[in-house]
């Protein structure tokens, strides 16, 4: 799906014996890292109409979280605390001292985590409807149990047999509106729904994060603690992370500033590229 009037390359990478495939753009400007969300994203997936237009004014890297697209998905434990270091040695691979970090979803759960770790390697926090902004999720004792249930691996296996399912899924979690959603992208989700190990890395994160009583790393009750600019993203119709977590943080992180994307949901970034693009790039260059 990748594809920009700038030329955008991918290049292979080995990080901790893990093979890491990484997408980038630019050759001038200050270092972004782009990082995608769980389920059955990729880079690919999450970046492909961002990737050029920030490629303009920054060097963008946008790597395969290990477990998702063309990365290796080992048997491992897939934590916070995981990725966290995953993209501390990703930094040190690519000799980046510092970097902005633009994370969705869970990729916004592993920057917020970084940031809080290495402030100093952190240049700009983007958040974008990002895991971490709340301490429980939405009727939490409930998704404790979904997590922990069989019913967790067979949602995925249901969805790689239904085009049509994988189509309403996606209008109604992640697009407020529907005629933003692409055929295209449902065809990209349906293939990857297909693969035997689809959703084993989220499935993973989920049983090692969420507690019978909360989150393991609790990434919410440390707002107070980024001094870092940061910037935070939010669909005003997100489902799956309600956007009073994003207002919250926004109260009680000192000098953040807050965009909030009318009417879309959990994909802001896909839903609105431009208009997502625009914001990001104001503030990054401020």
């Amino acid at each position: 799906m990748l594809g920009n009037s700038c030329e955008i390359n991918s290049f292979e990478l080995n990080i901790n014996k893990i093979n890491i495939r990484c997408y980038t753009a630019g050759e001038t400007g200050l270092p972004v890292i782009l990082l995608h969300g769980a389920g059955v994203d990729s880079a690919d997936i999450s970046w492909s109409e961002v990737i050029g237009p920030l490629s303009e004014t920054h060097r963008v890297f946008a790597p395969d979280l290990p477990g998702y697209g063309a990365s290796d998905k080992p048997e491992i434990e897939y934590s916070l605390p995981f990725y966290m270091d995953f993209l501390k040695q990703f930094m040190v691979t690519l000799n980046l001292d510092q970097a902005s970090l633009i994370g969705l979803s869970l990729g916004g759960g592993i920057s917020f985590g970084f940031a809080l770790e290495y402030p100093l390697q952190v240049d700009n926090l983007i958040l974008v409807d990002a895991w971490g902004l709340f301490r429980i999720l939405p009727y939490h004792r409930l998704s404790y149990w979904y997590t922990k249930s069989f019913f967790n691996e067979l949602s995925y296996k249901w969805s790689g047999k239904s085009r049509r399912f994988v189509k309403w899924t996606l209008l109604n979690r992640l697009f407020g509106n529907p005629d933003n959603l692409s055929e295209e992208l449902v065809d990209e989700v349906y293939e990857i729904l297909k693969a035997p190990d689809a959703g084993k890395a989220f499935i993973s994160f989920q049983r090692s994060e969420i507690t019978k009583t909360g989150l393991r790393t609790n990434l919410a009750g440390r707002f107070a603690e980024l001094k870092i600019p940061t910037l935070i993203v939010h669909g005003t119709d997100d489902t799956s992370v309600p956007v009073r977590y994003a207002k919250d943080a926004h109260k009680n992180i000192q000098g953040s500033e807050i965009y909030l994307m009318e009417g879309c949901k959990h994909w802001p970034q896909k839903e609105r590229p431009e208009e997502f693009t625009e914001a990001i790039t104001k503030f990054l260059l401020k």
